[in-house]
């Protein structure tokens, strides 16, 4: 298991044509190839930001954290999550006058940024799953000590699932198991305490596949946090992080210059 508060995450800040934005790192690089779990916060805090359709080689979940627009048709604001099955695209990405942030979340990291069109022919299967929903904030008071749990994505057979813990002052609550995926808990609002640590909003705990439960411990203020959880590995492309390892670790694929603002 991996916590990594808001504050200790990396912070890399981008100038691009439409304004300054940044990107958090809190676990993983972006732009390195292998196996391992990759968590990175996407700040881009102008009007009109903007990225271009694309795909990865890699399942992962979207969350967004702050401003609005939409993923393609559909629209976004906090907190709405998105997961896309590998070599699915998705986009364009745009946001309205304050930008958007977003959490990229995934179990191995990705190989590349392949913008669409032009990019079919690097897709070894049909495009897959693109799943969304909003976990809404403050959506209902809870008591101290108390725990709510709302399912917030439709059952799949893998066990790719989205869940919502409220949890009130001092609330303990056991997570997911963790038969399925590797899980990711997103502290949405208040904080989270792990092993001492305090985990405000923005906080991320990474749990893999086999590993004991997480058990949540929430701040006097209570927390709403977010479960994002991965399918079991399988031969559809992308789901195997122990197949992804077999990439070439220096074939990264860059996204087409001048791509998104």
């Amino acid at each position: 298991m991996q916590a990594v508060a808001s504050s200790e995450a990396d912070i890399i800040v981008t100038e691009r044509k439409g304004g300054t934005g940044a990107r958090h790192d809190y676990i993983g690089t972006p732009g390195t190839i292998n196996a391992d779990p990759q968590a990175f916060l996407v700040v881009r805090p102008y009007a009109g930001a903007r990225i271009d359709p694309h795909f990865h080689d890699v399942d992962q979940f979207q969350v967004v954290v702050a401003g609005d627009g939409r993923i393609g048709k559909k629209e976004i604001r906090p907190i709405t999550f998105q997961y896309a099955d590998a070599y699915t695209p998705y986009g364009p990405i745009i946001g309205r006058e304050d930008g958007f942030s977003f959490f990229t979340l995934r179990n191995a990291a990705s190989g590349g940024h392949w913008s669409m069109p032009g990019n079919k022919q690097h897709m070894p299967c049909r495009a897959g799953r693109n799943l969304d929903g909003t976990f809404d904030l403050g959506a209902r008071e809870i008591a101290a000590g108390e725990t709510v749990r709302e399912n917030l994505l439709e059952t799949q057979d893998d066990g790719v699932d989205v869940v919502g813990f409220r949890l009130g002052g001092n609330a303990v609550s056991d997570g997911l198991p963790t038969e399925s995926g590797g899980q990711y808990y997103l502290v949405c609002s208040g904080a989270l305490v792990q092993d001492g640590k305090e985990l405000p909003a923005d906080s991320v705990i990474r749990v893999d596949r086999g590993e004991d439960v997480l058990q949540m411990t929430a701040g006097p203020d209570g927390a709403e946090v977010l479960c994002l959880q991965f399918g079991v590995p399988s031969d559809r492309p992308g789901s195997d992080p122990s197949l992804l390892a077999k990439r070439n670790p220096d074939a990264y694929q860059e996204r087409k210059h001048g791509a998104g603002a």
